[in-house]
């Protein structure tokens, strides 16, 4: 993709100052809103931390071997970190910035934000809640070229995505409860492309989701009812029409014949407007929910819709030292759908919450726990996950996925899989039916890390990560593996700071940009001031 040659020589500056002033904007609002109830808040404490990488890197450009150029990156992220946790006010997370410099590669050097800030706040007692979040990450221009693990000018620019859900919950009786929600969800690209990188320029990555919930629920004992309205759309920020917007109503009826045990049958009406089809059909399915211990829960929706079967099936469980998670999915999305979704099994942070709940009841005290084990060992908040290819159509997607974590003495492993297939989405009266576009894809991928405690101070790890994404249809063609080799040692300086000192091996096989290879030394420091 083509950079902007129209603009002065100063507009990459200008275009990070604005991207900067693009990514503050929404995290000040949430803050701002923090304050809205202010009885019972907690007090709000910030505690800085910076985190500085050097690598020194075989292949800066991930170029071809023979036009491999060695480099050194310096990536800097200072950050603060905030916790506020009250009766009607919780505000947790960390938000920063992050400058990448390369010593050889000009025009390679960028400033962008990160972080991630979570807002909860209960505006009227018992009636009125309002839920916020602002991320600024990592995003990949180009699916089929190599995608590093850590920070980078090559194949990566930043998406900032704003979560405003205002909702209504509220028990009306001692069986009738009432759920009134609304989630809106903002994308935006953040800051320009660089040398090694023009991508992450096209619209298509802007996007507004929406999705609304209405739901009167009369508790089952042993027979019960759900009423429930929902909508969704997504549109791009330029356009007035929706790639897709789906509009149900659905009424469940709910049989408790144990204690552990709810069985519901679903019968509805949806209405579907995508590509140049608008079409209204019936909903039929069943509803499983099954708690055989307080540790182990399975959740399963099953309906018959539109474009066949779509489901939502979910299982978790955890022990003292193990957690598992799984999660298939089968729905209509656009080309952000999985925002609003969900992905199935990235999140090792509420895994390691879980394995932890018998040893420190506490919430709060638990997510301090977790937050420093993740910092002093240098564990993966996430792992592999499927990457998005922006279109302007809406697709079916079939997802599953599952991730393990085991917490023992002195061994920590992290693990997880995943599979995505999404495909145009076609009816009967479909006069495009025949045609698969070119964001068609399946998805393959795993990571797996293990750490070892070597000492009170010293940890080691090694892990790897591989990935394969294979075009269908017109693009059948686009066929690329990315796997990553890599192991270092953690050292515990203080108990506010550690070292961590690793190399890794990533090789690249695609036939879209070419094979590569790269091999890296890394030393990382983090401090908590």
């Amino acid at each position: 993709m083509a950079m902007d040659t129209d603009r002065p020589p100063f507009s990459r500056t200008a275009r990070w100052h604005h991207g900067c002033r693009r990514a503050v904007r929404p995290l000040l609002l949430l803050l701002a809103a923090s304050g809205l109830p202010t009885e019972g808040a907690a007090q709000l404490r910030i505690r800085p931390e910076v985190e500085a990488s050097l690598v020194l890197t075989s292949n800066a450009g991930y170029s071809a071997v023979e036009q491999a150029r060695v480099d050194a990156v310096l990536a800097v992220n200072p950050r603060l970190v905030i916790s506020s946790r009250g009766s009607r006010v919780s505000l947790t997370g960390s938000f920063g910035f992050e400058g990448v410099v390369y010593a050889r590669t000009e025009g390679a050097s960028q400033v962008r934000p990160r972080g991630r800030l979570d807002l909860h706040s209960e505006l009227i007692e018992r009636w009125l809640f309002l839920d916020g979040s602002v991320s600024a990450g990592r995003a990949r221009a180009n699916p089929h070229a190599a995608t590093p693990d850590t920070a980078s000018a090559f194949n990566d620019y930043s998406s900032l995505r704003t979560q405003i859900t205002p909702y209504v919950e509220r028990r009306l009786t001692s069986r009738l409860n009432l759920l009134a929600r609304s989630d809106h969800v903002w994308t935006r690209r953040v800051g320009g492309a660089s040398v090694l990188d023009p991508g992450g320029t096209t619209p298509a990555r802007d996007a507004l989701e929406q999705a609304q919930l209405v739901r009167l629920e009369f508790q089952p004992l042993p027979v019960g009812w759900t009423a429930e309205l929902t909508r969704e759309d997504t549109r791009h920020n330029d356009s007035s029409v929706s790639i897709v917007e789906q509009t149900a109503a659905r009424l469940i009826g709910t049989y408790v014949p144990a204690p552990s045990l709810t069985l519901g049958a679903t019968v509805g009406r949806e209405s579907t407007r995508y590509s140049l089809i608008d079409r209204t059909d019936d909903i039929f399915g069943g509803r499983i929910r099954w708690l055989p211990s307080e540790r182990t829960t399975l959740e399963a929706r099953v309906e018959k819709r539109f474009f066949g079967a779509g489901f939502d099936l979910q299982f978790r469980h955890r022990s003292p030292y193990f957690g598992f998670m799984a999660r298939a999915i089968r729905e209509p999305v656009a080309q952000t759908g999985s925002h609003l979704l969900g992905f199935p099994s990235a999140d090792v942070r509420s895994l390691f919450d879980g394995v932890l709940t018998t040893r420190f009841p506490n919430a709060a005290q638990r997510g301090v726990l977790v937050n420093n084990l993740i910092r002093d060992l240098n564990l993966p908040t996430t792992l592999a996950a499927p990457l998005d290819l922006y279109t302007a159509y809406a697709q079916l997607q079939e997802e599953a996925g599952v991730t393990v974590v085991g917490y023992g003495r002195l061994t920590t492993l992290t693990a997880g899989a995943f599979y995505r297939k999404r495909t145009r989405l076609v009816g009967l009266d479909d006069v495009f039916a025949p045609a698969s576009l070119d964001a068609d894809n399946q998805q393959f991928g795993l990571e797996a890390e293990l750490f070892r405690r070597l000492s009170r101070t010293l940890t080691a790890d090694v892990g790897v990560r591989g990935m394969r994404i294979e075009g269908l249809g017109v693009s059948s063609s686009a066929v690329t593996t990315d796997v990553v080799l890599r192991g270092g040692v953690t050292a515990l300086l203080s108990p506010n700071s550690n070292l961590r000192l690793g190399a890794r091996h990533h090789v690249v096989r695609s036939s879209v940009s070419g094979p590569t290879r790269e091999s890296a030394l890394i030393a990382t420091l983090l401090h908590r001031f």
